[in-house]
């Protein structure tokens, strides 16, 4: 009785073992194609991208209106949210996308988000300038366009294209840039940058990062919105995250640079 229980369970082990040989993990169910190269795969994800970011496709006005909703942009992080339920009652939201700061006609408007402690703490420093007030808050994460509208110095201000300022420097500083971005985040860069960037890391990038990039690119586009296996983690739709890192890339690199 023993010795058949035994055998059974051998069995049974083997049944077990040659059934997870041949379930495909799930991670590799996604791939669902092979590659069609870094041109097509540029392309297709430029257009997903184009297609799901309707807010970035006008600076203000209405970006979406249905029978029951309306999305109005007041500014490249505010906007309202304002409809009716199908009970007939409406509703009216304001809605910011993240922390920012603009300028027009020498008055400086945005939207901060702040713990109370925080707010309180505000009110002890030193108030001779909007950047002095703020600069002693933990980091409210600032994009640069935001952060050069808290300079004074007109030399200081950068547009939001800023990053362009790379396209002039020497070659050294360039390589730099791309060896320092991780592939996932240049991938992002790529879809969302447009040509300039594109030709910025084809002729500053060595053969290897290239085929990594390429790889991201595929990666991105056969796992859609959600995060790759394959990749480092960075979905289609986070430029946020990758602009912010390539930011501090090019913030580390300029130090190195005018020293």
């Amino acid at each position: 009785m023993a010795s058949k229980k035994k055998k059974s369970s051998f069995w049974n082990k083997i049944f077990f073992w040659r059934k997870k040989k041949n379930v495909l993990p799930e991670n590799e169910k996604e791939i669902v194609r092979e590659s069609r190269g870094y041109t097509w795969e540029l392309k297709d994800l430029r257009e997903k991208a184009d297609r799901f970011f309707v807010t970035r496709k006008k600076p203000s006005g209405t970006v979406f209106e249905s029978t029951a909703l309306k999305l109005t942009k007041n500014n490249r992080h505010l906007f309202r949210l304002e409809g009716k339920e199908k009970s007939g009652r409406e509703y009216s939201l304001v809605i910011s996308t993240g922390n920012y700061l603009t300028e027009q006609n020498g008055k400086i408007s945005g939207v901060v988000f702040l713990g109370e402690a925080d707010l309180n703490r505000l009110l002890g420093g030193d108030h001779k300038s909007l950047k002095t007030i703020l600069s002693g808050l933990n980091t409210p994460n600032w994009d640069e366009e935001s952060w050069s509208v808290l300079e004074e110095e007109p030399d200081l201000k950068r547009s939001v294209d800023s990053w362009k300022e790379i396209l002039t420097w020497e070659a050294i500083w360039k390589q730099q840039i791309v060896i320092n971005l991780r592939p996932s985040t240049t991938a992002i860069l790529l879809i969302f940058l447009g040509k300039e960037f594109e030709d910025f890391f084809q002729a500053n990038s060595s053969e290897r990062i290239r085929q990594i990039v390429s790889k991201e690119l595929y990666f991105l586009n056969v796992s859609g919105n959600r995060n790759s296996p394959h990749s480092e983690n960075l979905t289609l739709y986070e430029f946020d995250s990758a602009k912010k890192e390539f930011e501090l890339v090019l913030s580390k690199i300029r130090s190195k640079k005018e020293k």
